[in-house]
């Protein structure tokens, strides 16, 4: 029996993915559940599994290509003696659920769901946690959409669930009921626990509640009061990435009223802000334009709250957690050492100046990262004491010849670092094009796992926002990182021919903490008076 494998819809309203490898060649046989293709989503690379042991006949789809949900991506022929999976909406292209269903793999969709019994209205379905392909063992619940006595569409986000490279949500196998849920917000479950059960619907379940539905609704774990803002069933047809549909949710904008600035009207988080902007200025009192002056009013009576309104409670889970954990383990790991130096960067301010022209006419925003990156980039060369990593299972300290700087960047979910790698071979504006290409990706959730791994050293730069000192925590398990503060003028001492003299100048904070136990404190006191030479003198970048 061929199948013919369809690029699945993961719940998300993502209307395409991208075919980045592929795992397997027209001939190879496969086994059920073997890897069959990398597919990159709006929100993760997955790998996409085989629906059943068989041979692959056809490949329709090339690596790179960009191909909408629905079109057929591969062929396969079921092997003789294999079990035959019952027709699904993913490998037939329809809509209603099957008796019994074994759906297509979708990524992160689960993995073929079996019922496990049957009732008057339908099959019911035991979804278990399933296995993205990335190698991953377990999952964290971080919120559930649903609860108990929910009725849901096919492809309805139900639960979002945290693997260890990002935040997913994942969807309704079939249309039904949630008769189940099996675990509590912030409990971690490994992969193949069956974490809902739903009824699946003989008829579609838009309809009037009965009686018993508010009763199952007060069984449902996270109880009535902990239940997420309804949705319209018109938002889940509107094509929005991830977190631009969580951020609608959470201010209760209806996503159908949001103009989508994306390919083919697909809405991004940009527009949902834009939007929940314009709809709070709009609602906004003004007075009229007649309005005179009016006395000072007297002072404001002590704000009254009402019980629980004085204080907020986040669960301590997700990203947040995962950020924690890594800065407990470097700090309890690394023995910080923190050294600091001044630049004068007066000469650099004016160099961006100049450089900002010339990257506009290329359409590249140049900022002052780029420089910093290309000057650690050639102090690192001079000092590579500083760039590697201590290899514990050899029990080694590597030293690269290369450079790959994770650069730390402030996301909606907290604080991510991705990778840019061979720095020591880029110019300043192929840096600059690069890190506004991957710091965007990585704010807007898109940036891949692989891009999150493999920095040599990192660079963290709060600048932007303020501070003028800081001792950053290592990038655990690089030797050290490099910490960048704001410009501030100030009165200087000019050295001239004719003598000192005092003129307003620019400086800026560099501080340096390395692991103590892998390199001295004064490798990083070296490589900082490199680094200042190279950017108090801008000039020598280029050599």
């Amino acid at each position: 029996m061929a199948i013919e494998f369809k690029l699945p819809d993961i719940g998300e309203g993502i209307a395409e993915g991208e075919i980045v490898k592929w795992l397997v060649k027209v001939g190879d046989q496969v086994k059920e559940h073997q890897s069959i293709v990398e597919v990159m989503t709006d929100k993760a690379t997955v790998e996409v599994p085989a629906p059943a042991a068989g041979r692959i006949v056809a490949i329709r789809a090339k690596e790179g290509d960009t191909v909408p949900v629905g079109t057929v991506i591969f062929v396969l022929e079921a092997g003789a003696g294999a079990a035959k999976p019952a027709p699904t909406p993913a490998s037939r292209g329809m809509t209603a659920p099957a008796p019994k269903p074994v759906s297509a793999p979708q990524p992160p969709a689960p993995l073929p769901q079996r019922a496990s019994a049957t009732s008057p209205t339908g099959a019911i379905i035991d979804f278990k946690l399933p296995d993205i392909g990335e190698g991953i063992a377990e999952g964290e619940i971080v919120k559930w959409l649903v609860q108990v006595g929910d009725d849901v569409k096919e492809h309805q986000s139900v639960v979002e669930v945290m693997t260890d490279k990002a935040t997913v949500e994942l969807p309704a196998p079939a249309a039904g009921r949630i008769t189940r849920i099996l675990a509590k917000e912030g409990e971690t479950v490994p992969v193949g626990k069956v974490i809902f059960s739903l009824t699946s619907a003989a008829v579609s379940p838009a309809r009037a509640p009965t009686a018993r539905e508010p009763a199952l609704a007060s069984v449902g774990m996270a109880g009535a009061a902990a239940r997420a803002p309804s949705r319209s069933r018109a938002d889940d047809k509107v094509l929005a990435v991830p977190s631009a549909r969580r951020l609608a949710r959470d201010l209760g904008i209806e996503l159908a009223e949001v103009p989508g600035s994306g390919r083919n009207s697909i809405v991004r988080r940009s527009d949902v802000e834009a939007f929940g902007q314009s709809r709070a200025a709009a609602l906004a009192p003004t007075a009229p334009a007649s309005a005179v002056a009016r006395p000072a009013a007297a002072p404001a009576a002590p704000v009254a709250f009402a019980p629980g309104e004085r204080e907020t409670r986040t669960p301590f889970r997700g990203v947040r957690r995962k950020i924690a954990e890594a800065m407990v383990r470097s700090t309890h790991t690394a023995a910080h050492f923190t050294v600091v130096e001044e630049v004068d960067v007066t000469d650099l301010v004016k160099l961006r100046e100049e450089a900002k022209a010339i990257g506009a006419e290329s359409n590249v925003k140049v900022t002052f990262m780029p420089f910093i990156m290309k000057a650690t980039a050639l102090a690192l060369a001079k000092y590579p004491e500083l760039n590697g990593h201590l290899d514990e299972a050899t029990q080694e300290i590597v030293n690269y010849r290369y450079v790959n700087l994770g650069i730390a960047t402030d996301t909606p979910s907290g604080l991510l670092v991705p990778v840019v790698r061979e720095v020591q071979s880029k110019t300043v504006l192929q840096l600059a094009a690069e890190i506004a290409e991957l710091a965007e990706r990585t704010r807007s959730g898109k940036v891949k796992p692989e891009e999150l791994k493999g920095s040599t050293f990192s660079i963290t730069n709060a600048g932007n926002i303020g501070g003028i000192l800081a001792t950053p925590i290592i990038n655990f398990p690089d030797i050290a990182i490099l910490g960048v503060h704001r410009i501030v003028k100030r009165p200087g001492v000019v050295e001239t021919p004719q003598g000192d003299r005092i003129e307003v100048r620019q400086y800026m904070n560099f501080s340096c903490s390395v692991d103590h136990r892998l390199t001295d404190g004064a490798n990083a006191a070296r490589f900082l008076v490199y680094l200042k030479k190279l950017l108090e003198s801008p000039g020598l970048l280029a050599l």
